[in-house]
């Protein structure tokens, strides 16, 4: 992920909180020695008591930018959150790596905060297996009214176990992720128009291979995952973009149909013709091959733009990239990832101190007003606004570049204020257009056949599909890989999915 990092936070325990507006805080020991902080609020006259609420998130990249004395728990966002909430929240973060081997230490303590994320649907259903979690159908219905604007009935539906919800899917506004990209500058120079279907992407390539002498498309398909990622836009004008695709009235693993095949054979096509870079099964960056110009076709993360786009302009010849519509193929497919999809959960523990006010922090997050001060901040301060249109320079944004990490949820809002501070909308917002492929097990529960194999599968599927593209095992033999692929859990995992898709 684009804010992925590798170092670990580990956050100390949070002594004294001083408050920058309004508030303020006083400690006294608790009978365990431990200290204990009583904080305050004046705002709107005297001072009222602020109701302790202890928050855990899932680590995120911008908790390493808090500059000078700010701190994520003293800085003048939380401290407005605070004043306008009514609680004392604290944030803490779960580790950057391994967050579930902590979440097991913190449930296994008993000390567990009011609000906590979980990553990955499996560990959300395993601990409502082990019912450590709080029923939320009542706190949603009379505490949470704001929710609606942050999640679907199909959603909350998708996390139901034994009949109740015991999550709430952390929103991701993001609609687009990886998208197809071209040196449009390259192509004006050979006077050659964005490709817009497969075979019109051929004879593209073929003019670029014989006017260059350069294989067009290049790909970084090194790591898991990253072959399925990368040739997203090419699968889906074969239908079979992503991991199950509906035939008959069932689900069946798209990687098994003669439609793969067809994929997987223009591939070989393109590979053996030297229009798709060699080294893509290797590479584990492509975006140099583009800069360099010894390559013209990418699929990058719409954010990679505008760093291709900074390299481009610093050379002596310039040039540009561009996100363009993903080929379509002769039934007329076409598509690019859905990135909206929740992988990210918000739980109130069973053992929480204050659930009531867990879910009365929650609908106050969700308010609008609340999402603007989380996306902005600071009225006149930190921007300015005037007959509802919003102005933030990029210094104002990066003071607070860390403030959207109070959210527990994004908003579309959101998302563009802070993708307009960062100058990354003519890379997002054209890819909006496109059509996005959904995948049905996205809104599937957890089931225990397909999860618990489906990264096996998909390694399996990347390693055979890369070996047929390179000619080291032959397509020939695609009727014994999908044999393979079978007994390797692949029919059993689509049986049991089939067992919830039928019956839905």
């Amino acid at each position: 992920m684009m804010f992925r990092k590798t170092a670990v936070i580990s956050m100390s325990v949070v002594m004294c909180i001083l408050f920058m507006s309004g508030c303020s805080t006083g400690k006294d020991a608790s009978p365990s020695g431990t200290e204990k902080t009583a904080a305050t609020s004046e705002n709107g006259g005297g001072a009222k008591a602020l109701k302790d609420l202890k928050i855990t998130r899932l680590y995120h990249g911008v908790m390493e930018q808090f500059k000078g004395s700010d701190t994520m728990n003293s800085n003048k966002i939380i401290n407005k959150l605070r004043e306008n909430s009514g609680f004392n929240i604290q944030y803490d973060s779960l580790p950057n790596e391994n967050p579930a081997q902590k979440i097991s230490i913190i449930f296994a303590s008993g000390d567990v905060p009011d609000l906590m994320m979980v990553a990955g649907k499996s560990d959300y259903f395993k601990l409502a297996k082990q019912g450590a979690l709080e029923p939320l159908d009542d706190l949603i219905a009379k505490q949470i009214p704001n929710l609606s604007t942050m999640a679907s009935k199909e959603t909350l539906d998708a996390l139901r176990y034994d009949g109740k919800i015991y999550a709430i899917p952390y929103r991701n506004a993001l609609k687009v992720g990886n998208g197809l990209v071209e040196r449009a500058d390259i192509l004006k120079e050979l006077n050659l128009n964005a490709p817009t279907t497969i075979d019109e992407f051929y004879s593209t390539m073929k003019t670029i291979k014989e006017k260059k002498n350069i294989a067009p498309l290049t790909m970084a398909t090194s790591s898991a995952g990253s072959f399925f990622d990368g040739f997203f836009p090419f699968s889906a004008a074969y239908g079979v973009s992503t991991p199950t695709v509906v035939k008959d009235g069932k689900l069946k693993f798209s990687w098994v149909q003669p439609e793969y095949k067809e994929f997987i054979t223009t591939l070989k096509k393109w590979y053996d013709e030297g229009l798709l870079d060699p080294e893509f099964a290797v590479n584990k960056d492509s975006k140099d091959k583009l800069i360099n110009g010894t390559a013209v076709f990418n699929t990058l993360y719409f954010s990679s733009g505008i760093d291709v786009d900074k390299a481009l302009q610093e050379k002596k010849n310039g040039g540009n990239v561009q996100f363009i519509a993903p080929p379509v193929g002769k039934n007329g497919q076409s598509g690019i990832q859905d990135a909206s999809i929740s992988t990210q959960y918000v739980i109130i523990p069973k053992q929480a101190k204050n659930k009531l006010g867990a879910a009365q922090y929650l609908n106050f997050l969700y308010k609008p007003e609340t999402d603007i001060l989380i996306n902005y901040g600071i009225k006149d301060e930190d921007y300015t606004e005037a007959n509802g249109a919003y102005t933030q320079t990029k210094e104002q944004s990066d003071k607070i570049s860390w403030r959207s990490m109070y959210g527990l949820g994004d908003t579309d809002f959101g998302i563009n204020a802070r993708l307009k501070a960062k100058s990354l909308l003519p890379y997002y917002e054209p890819q909006l257009a496109f059509k996005k492929s959904r995948e049905e097990t996205n809104f599937a529960p957890s089931i225990e056949a397909y999860d618990s194999k489906f990264a096996e599968l998909r390694n399996y599927v990347e390693e055979n599909s890369m070996k047929f593209i390179m000619g080291k095992r032959d397509l020939s033999e695609f009727d014994k890989f999908t044999q393979e692929f079978d007994a390797k859990g692949g029919k059993a995992a689509i049986d049991a999915v089939n067992e919830w898709y039928t019956k839905k």
